[in-house]
């Protein structure tokens, strides 16, 4: 009799456990819903398409952004209720906690573009040691190191530029600027001229561009779906004989080869060449300063699928888009020929890149204009609440100033809305001005992302090495 009314009252509590998480999830999906977004025009595609695919950069985001808010709800595939915050606050929380991470689609995706050993792909302690001990290939000191490297790139770009120049009236710089941030990254990254790595990557590393550069709405749908794909199956997928499955098999293979055959290389390199490029300061961290850890020969392997892929394009777009508001800009190009020629007479400066505050400037406001990756997704592992800099008001007429999400909620991270909040970067934050960080504008908030408080290098642990 005793063990009976112990199991029921054992059963009894489980239930009202059980019930109570139950009830806790449908209050947090019930804000969800209550919170203001525009009217879904498809069941299929949800707001997804006008989001993803707009007809010119961030034509609906934006426009949601000045109608709802930070934060607001959209549809995804098939009526799935989506949060897409800009909220600075928000933002940092989201950005730093482990209750987000990336999906499971992405996730899967990420492993057909990168080696499983890839700081990009890895969590936890792994992750924490392998980025601490790639960092010092990147400090302000080595970076310094590679700038007659950086200049050697800039004028091949320039020579580029002047031999289309005269031969058509018009030139496409994008491939022209493409190239020069391949060349920057093969000779400062892994000490290798781009001619080095054959024709074959040169190849397979353009196809994969191409599929990079290319969103569909069969994309989108796809995504959808493979959520409800197993992972395991997802990742065999990447055996499917399709070009594009082709090209991604072979760039993994190529860069293996290629990082392998590097770090061989410099691992028998004289002594006085161990700071010539990035591989060979990680490799021989130790003999110059017995405090820092080596990295293994196989960990920095694995980083050359990610070094070769992740920063060529990202680089040369937003050089682009640069050069492209400095063309329907005539006086500020005069501005910024001048502030460069004058400080370059300055013969025997180390500094003269911190002595130019309009090149620094014009810098700046081309990231937070054109960050590589406008939209972030996360997922909740668990229920969360994200706190928000700025309350809102739901439909029903509440003030919240934290949203609860239950686990399994997508959100998306507004990253180019966020660039573009009056409240953090003063008015007229939609126009490209680059006087707004030499005249006070911009406001000095939180800390949120690693440079000048863009998300253009993401935030958290997982930011951007270089």
């Amino acid at each position: 009799m005793h063990d009976s009314k112990t199991a029921l009252t054992v059963a009894t509590a489980v239930f009202v456990l059980l019930s109570l998480r139950s009830i806790i999830r449908r209050r947090r999906s019930a804000t969800v819903r209550d919170i203001d977004g525009p009217e879904s025009k498809s069941w299929k595609f949800g707001n997804l398409a006008d989001l993803l695919l707009p007809p010119s950069y961030g034509q609906y985001e934006f426009a949601w952004t000045k109608l709802f808010g930070a934060v607001y709800r959209i549809k995804g595939c098939f009526g799935q209720n989506r949060v897409v915050v800009s909220d600075p606050l928000a933002l940092q929380y989201i950005t730093n906690s482990p209750s987000f991470q990336l999906g499971p689609v992405l996730a899967v995706m990420r492993g057909w573009l990168y080696d499983r050993g890839a700081v990009i792909t890895i969590r936890g302690e792994e992750h924490r040691r392998l980025r601490a001990a790639l960092n010092v290939g990147f400090t302000a000191a080595a970076v310094r190191k590679y700038r007659p490297t950086f200049e050697h790139v800039a004028h091949w770009i320039s020579e580029q530029v002047d031999n289309a120049v005269d031969k058509s009236e018009e030139v496409d710089l994008s491939p022209i600027l493409s190239g020069g941030a391949l060349r920057a990254i093969t000779d400062v990254a892994l000490g290798s001229p781009i001619d080095d790595l054959g024709p074959e990557f040169v190849e397979v590393n353009t196809r994969l561009l191409e599929i990079a550069s290319t969103r569909s709405s069969g994309q989108i749908v796809f995504d959808a779906i493979a959520v409800y794909i197993p992972k395991p199956l997802l990742r065999l997928m990447i055996n499917l004989p399709s070009s594009a499955f082709r090209a991604l098999r072979a760039s993994k293979m190529l860069s293996r080869n290629i990082g392998w055959r590097l770090v061989r290389e410099k691992l028998g390199a004289p002594e006085g060449s161990y700071d010539a490029d990035i591989y060979s300061s990680l490799l021989h961290a130790d003999k110059k300063d017995s405090t820092k850890k080596t990295l293994h020969p196989a960990d920095l392997v694995a980083q050359t699928s990610l070094i070769l892929l992740a920063g060529q394009d990202t680089t040369a777009n937003t050089l682009a888009f640069g050069m492209l508001e400095l063309a329907q800009r005539p006086e500020l190009q005069a501005r910024l020929r001048e502030e460069i020629y004058t400080t370059l007479s300055t013969a025997g400066s180390s500094d003269q890149y911190d002595n130019m505050p309009l090149l620094n400037a014009f810098i700046k406001e081309t990231l937070r204009m054109y960050p590589a990756a406008a939209l972030s997704e996360r997922v909740a592992l668990e229920d969360s609440v994200i706190p928000l800099a700025t309350p809102i008001t739901t439909r029903s007429g509440k003030t919240i100033d934290a949203i609860p999400v239950g686990k399994g909620q997508v959100v998306m991270l507004g990253v180019a809305a966020y660039q573009r909040l009056d409240s953090r970067w003063g008015a007229k934050s939609e126009e490209f001005d680059p006087e707004r960080w030499l005249d006070g504008r911009v406001r000095q908030g939180e800390a949120i992302g690693p440079y000048a408080n863009l998300l253009s290098f993401f935030a958290g642990p997982h930011t951007c090495l270089g």
